[in-house]
């Protein structure tokens, strides 16, 4: 059902291919013009992460507090941040007192090392989980008669992670593949691309010594962090179509990977495929779009290596004259790095 899918959305895209394009002469005008902008982009998402504890042959998944938070784009010319948070105004992941509380952070940017090549690195932290099989871990511990309510929660919790990934593109280069960076990026034309890139990441969970469950407090004196790391090679196509100021993304790539824990006897070599796509409005001035993320890990253990299973992401945004300063200094910059 999924490959009829896919196959039906790359027949569909060229039949859609009418939309007017830019000649090249009005995209380097375009790109000149773009240098003078800053772009910025407000939004929501929710992500879908869970953590997998392995005991007797079997994963007990360890979860954050319904993982709804804000999101920011900020770019200038090369300069690509983006940034989010759980807003403290809100009860966003905090509405659930059997959950507890939780706090979200993420950080990254993205540039290009050459035309053809891009790097992307982030840095997230969780702090606060809770154990969403808690019934079914006691039931192991002291059989199936065991039927008592509540989660145990993890509040000192945390889970960082290091990414990034360095990609190369086979077809297509940094003014084609900009638009499927994020959405503060204008889409030109239509675009279809082939990149083959390396991603690792590096994972940490640590602070698990303290548990509260059913309104009790438990204080484990020892708790080494638990650490691991994977890296996959993927490859694959993107493909960018668009219709006046509408316009679709997407994005498919397969991947090999291997995953470890660290001081653990603990390592897999698996597949897996990574997917990103997206629609929306640009006009160049103010746009907005919405669109999802999907990480398939083809592993009887999927949840042990702390994967993002999807993404739903939803923003708007605007852009606007940079001061003449910024544009002075970076005009200086950019000379060095000639």
């Amino acid at each position: 059902m999924k490959i009829s899918v896919l196959s039906f959305l790359f027949y569909f895209f060229p039949l859609i291919s009418f939309a007017q394009e830019i000649n090249e002469s009005d995209e380097a005008r375009y790109l000149e013009e773009d240098k003078k902008k800053i772009s910025v982009v407000g939004g929501m998402s929710y992500l879908h992460n869970s953590f997998g504890l392995l005991y007797e042959g079997r994963i007990f998944r360890l979860r954050p507090n319904d993982a709804l938070y804000t999101e920011f784009f900020l770019r200038y010319r090369w300069l690509d941040l983006s940034f989010s948070f759980a807003p403290k105004l809100t009860n966003i992941n905090n509405d659930d007192p059997e959950k507890g509380k939780t706090k979200y952070f993420n950080f990254g940017f993205t540039f290009f090392l050459s035309p053809k090549i891009r790097q992307n690195l982030y840095f997230s932290q969780i702090k606060g989980l809770y154990f969403q099989d808690t019934k079914e871990f006691f039931r192991v511990l002291y059989g199936n008669d065991y039927n008592e309510e509540g989660y145990l929660q993890f509040p000192d919790a945390k889970y960082r992670s290091f990414k990034g990934e360095t990609s190369y593109l086979w077809k297509g280069d940094k003014s084609d593949y900009r638009s499927f960076n994020n959405m503060t990026y204008q889409p030109l034309k239509d675009v279809f691309v082939i990149s083959t890139g390396l991603f690792y990441q590096y994972n940490v969970l640590s602070d698990m010594n303290k548990t509260i469950y059913q309104g009790n407090t438990f204080t484990e004196i020892d708790n080494s962090p638990s650490k691991d790391f994977r890296i996959a090679l993927r490859s694959g196509v993107g493909v960018q179509e668009k219709i006046k100021n509408w316009y679709v993304i997407l994005e498919i790539y397969p991947e090999i990977y291997y995953a470890k824990v660290i001081d653990e006897d603990f390592h897999e070599f698996n597949i897996g495929g990574y997917g990103n796509g997206r629609v929306g409005y640009d006009n160049g001035k103010w746009f907005f779009g919405a669109g999802a993320q999907l990480n398939l890990i083809n592993s009887s253990n999927e949840n042990f290596y702390s994967a993002t299973q999807w993404l739903f992401r939803a923003g708007i945004g605007f852009r606007f004259n940079s001061p003449t300063f910024v544009n002075r200094n970076f005009d200086k910059i950019e000379n060095i790095l000639k």
